[in-house]
C-alpha cells in the first residue's frame, strides 16, 4: 500500500511491518523483544487512530457534500482493533505462543482491511473534498497533540 501521492496516505506500512515483527519474536519466543515492538505498535496507532478520530475525519465530515457513512464505519473499525489489542493482555502474559500468533494473525487482517478502506476508498474521496483545505489541515495534523485525547486504552 502506501503507492500513492495522495496527500493524507498515513504510513500504514509502519504498523504492518511492527506486526510482522511481533509476529517473528514470538515464533522465537523472545520475550523481551516482543514486549517492546508491541509497545511501539500500540503507542504508533494511539497517535494514529487520535489523529483520525480528532482531525481528520471531523475536516471531513463538515466539508459539505461529504457522505457521511464512511467516517462512521472507519471509527468501528478502530473500536474493534483496539479491543483487539486490549484482549491480548492476557493471552501476551501467559506466553502461549500458538494462542498468540493466532491473535496476531487476526489483528493482522483486521488492520489490513482497515487500511485498505482507508487508502483505496477513503483517503482519495476525502483528499479531492478537503483540497481545498489542505494546508490548514497539515497544520492541524502536525501540529496534533495526542497527550490531549481522552480516550483510553486499557493495555
Amino acid at each position: 500500500m502506501n503507492s500513492t501521492d495522495n496527500w493524507l496516505v498515513h504510513e500504514h506500512s509502519l504498523y504492518e511491518d511492527l506486526l510482522s515483527e511481533c509476529h517473528d519474536t514470538v515464533e522465537n519466543e523472545d520475550w523481551e523483544s516482543f514486549n517492546l515492538i508491541f509497545s511501539q505498535l500500540v503507542m504508533h496507532l494511539k497517535r494514529h487512530i487520535a489523529l483520525e478520530e480528532k482531525v481528520l475525519y471531523p475536516a471531513y465530515e463538515s466539508a459539505p457534500h461529504a457522505p457521511q457513512g464512511p467516517t462512521t464505519a472507519l471509527r468501528e473499525e478502530h473500536s474493534t482493533i483496539i479491543r483487539m489489542i486490549q484482549d491480548m493482555a492476557p493471552v501476551m502474559k501467559s506466553r502461549n505462543s500458538e494462542h498468540l500468533l493466532e491473535c496476531l494473525a487476526h489483528l493482522e487482517n483486521q488492520m489490513i482491511k482497515h487500511h485498505e478502506k482507508e487508502e483505496d476508498i477513503f483517503l482519495p474521496m476525502a483528499s479531492h473534498i478537503l483540497n481545498a483545505s489542505h494546508d490548514e489541515l497539515l497544520r492541524k495534523l502536525s501540529e496534533f497533540d495526542v497527550s490531549k485525547v481522552k480516550r483510553k486504552w486499557a493495555i
